[in-house]
């Protein structure tokens, strides 16, 4: 089995409280594997997705290791999936990314490859999201946004896919060798993408305004940019902070909530790229 990134193309097409998703410590363990997860190991041949003792919580994580099947390179393979139902593990709403921990001791052009697919029913995309994981000796905190299509439908499943391959396109090299502890979905995040490819950077004003106490800025990037989106006082201080991504082309709404500050004048500055924007707001209460 090779593992390219022609293979994680493939995957990329096909107030609330945290979710996790399910047997997300990695705890629970059955015949080898993590239970409520699908691995592609082969009893008796082939173990590369196993339990490990070197927890970032609780007593157990996932361990994924490149295995040598015969003098080929075995790549390990660990997703959130029912083989039986094609589908993933149970959500009900637009998440907006995926945190956890990970370690990573990678040998070649290798790195730990992470797909999120959030689904109605299957085969039935409405978001996206991902991430390449780089070497790390020591556990590290990761943060990979999800994307969803304007309009669409909240997901009700999410298939989480963890794989190290060689990002070079080649074949995963014998003996890399990652850790994963501790997932979860996070909340909506607040930002909606409501169109695609716009023509020019751009932040409009807020709306309504003045605002008691939420309103609406929207905001456009005509290429993949890292954007920022805070809200500041009349005097500098930083009192919210909306976005704070990487995001693909397209025009965004994000929601502004100020029940806990005081009546007065507000900025609200965009950054993304080289281009930059700053509107005031009222808030009156």
């Amino acid at each position: 089995m090779k593992a390219g990134f022609t293979f994680l193309f493939i995957l990329f097409s096909v107030g609330l409280a945290q979710a996790q998703p399910l047997n997300n410590d990695f705890e629970s363990w059955a015949s080898g594997d993590p239970t409520d997860w699908f691995t592609t190991d082969i009893p008796g041949l082939i173990d590369g997705v196993s339990q490990a003792g070197s927890a970032y919580n609780g007593s157990s994580c996932v361990k994924l290791e490149v295995s040598n099947f015969g003098g080929t390179a075995y790549p390990p393979y660990l997703a959130s999936l029912d083989p039986s139902t094609s589908l993933g593990h149970p959500v009900s709403i637009k998440h907006g990314s995926l945190h956890g921990y990970y370690k990573l001791n990678p040998l070649g052009n290798d790195a730990l490859a992470v797909v999120i697919s959030m689904s109605v029913g299957t085969l039935n995309a409405v978001g996206a999201g991902g991430g390449i994981l780089t070497a790390a000796s020591s556990w590290t905190e990761f943060n990979l946004p999800i994307y969803y299509t304007p309009g669409s439908a909240d997901p009700d499943n999410v298939i989480i896919y963890f794989i190290i391959a060689d990002t070079a396109g080649g074949t995963a090299t014998i003996g890399s060798e990652g850790y994963v502890d501790f997932i979860d979905l996070t909340a909506p995040s607040g930002v909606e993408q409501i169109s695609g490819l716009p023509e020019d950077f751009s932040l409009t004003q807020n709306y309504p305004n003045p605002f008691n106490p939420s309103t609406k800025i929207e905001y456009s990037i005509p290429e993949a940019s890292f954007v920022q989106l805070k809200v500041y006082d009349i005097l500098g201080n930083e009192v919210a902070e909306l976005v704070n991504a990487e995001q693909s082309a397209g025009t965004y709404r994000a929601d502004f909530t100020a029940g806990n500050l005081a009546s007065g004048l507000y900025i609200a500055k965009f950054q993304a790229g080289d281009y930059t924007k700053t509107i005031k707001m009222t808030l009156l209460k």
